[in-house]
């Protein structure tokens, strides 16, 4: 590990709760996925890396969470939630879904650490071993300190002074230079003052993280990405007219947002979105091959075929 960055303009930004959201939304759709890929009516004050908080999309799995967004299309206006998993929600996507982020202040540090302590360790050894046992446990997510300069008239200040005085879990933003994103929750645990003869008026703070830190890539980090896999199966195969399909869709490599299905028989292509399973009537004899094509992280797939089936006149 011996490529290294400089930490001169790298940025710290913590949430303020208390001031307006600095942007909202509506989530369009989303995919009943791990993670889940959504479709936002607007991304022109989004990035990769900042959290947005999520409401009435009738989904237990996302509703009131706040998630991370990754894998951010500006053009396809979608983007991927990190952590999120709605693999398992079976109702409807809300028609009142919405998104919102926080407006977030610049801490502006002279330097910062993160801390994290290491996981204790468990003597499990008894009379009848012949060496020391032990087992792992719980770890600690330590804790982020920071030194500034303070001006107790800078509104940055205060809003920070009201996060210790509230004493709520906040998301902070470390903003590399390369534009790597570090996202974490914390607590502001503690804010001192410092002074002196010939010195600025400098101060330090002390945050507690209260979960796992999300470590979003830049755009342009070059990372190859798993090779996405779609594969579509028709049945019944072959019946006579009108026949009733079911279409069933298994990916691998990550997850759609949406599929565009054309069904090859004249009707309007079909958009399936939250789900991997759909139904369709052919209603006049021939063979059909179904085409679909998923749209992955704002970009269009090859079309990938289904089986034939094949469509006889009824008797």
């Amino acid at each position: 590990m011996k490529k290294a960055i400089s930490a001169q303009g790298t940025k710290l930004y913590l949430e303020d709760l208390d001031s307006a959201a600095y942007a909202t939304g509506q989530i369009v759709s989303a995919s009943a996925s791990d993670p889940v890929y959504v479709v936002l009516d607007d991304v022109s004050k989004l990035k990769n890396g900042e959290p947005i908080h999520i409401t009435g999309s009738g989904w237990a799995s996302l509703d009131n969470q706040a998630f991370v967004i990754q894998d951010l299309n500006p053009d396809a206006k979608t983007a991927a939630l990190y952590g999120s998993d709605a693999t398992g929600e079976t109702d409807e996507f809300g028609d009142l879904a919405m998104w919102s982020l926080s407006t977030f202040v610049d801490l502006c540090a002279r330097t910062y650490s993160i801390q994290q302590t290491p996981a204790t360790s468990i003597d499990t050894t008894t009379l009848c071993d012949d060496e020391k046992t032990s087992l792992v446990g719980f770890r600690d997510p330590g804790s982020f300190t920071f030194d500034f300069f303070i001006d107790p008239t800078d509104p940055n200040y205060l809003a920070l002074l009201q996060a210790y005085d509230d004493g709520e879990e906040r998301m902070l933003e470390i903003v590399y230079r390369n534009k790597a994103v570090r996202t974490l929750p914390v607590m502001v645990q503690s804010v001192s003052e410092t002074g002196g003869v010939d010195q600025a008026v400098a101060g330090s703070a002390t945050l507690k993280i209260t979960g796992a830190p999300v470590l979003t890539q830049p755009a342009d980090s070059g990372q190859p990405a798993e090779q996405y896999n779609l594969s579509a199966a028709v049945t019944p195969a072959s019946g006579d007219a009108p026949l009733h399909v079911t279409m069933q869709l298994t990916e691998s490599g990550g997850a759609a947002a949406k599929y565009a299905i054309d069904w090859k028989d004249g009707s309007a292509v079909e958009t399936l979105v939250g789900a991997k399973t759909t139904t369709h009537n052919y209603d006049g004899a021939g063979s059909y091959t179904a085409s679909v094509t998923a749209t992955v992280g704002g970009k269009q797939q090859p079309a990938v075929q289904a089986n034939p089936v094949t469509v006889t006149e009824g008797a």
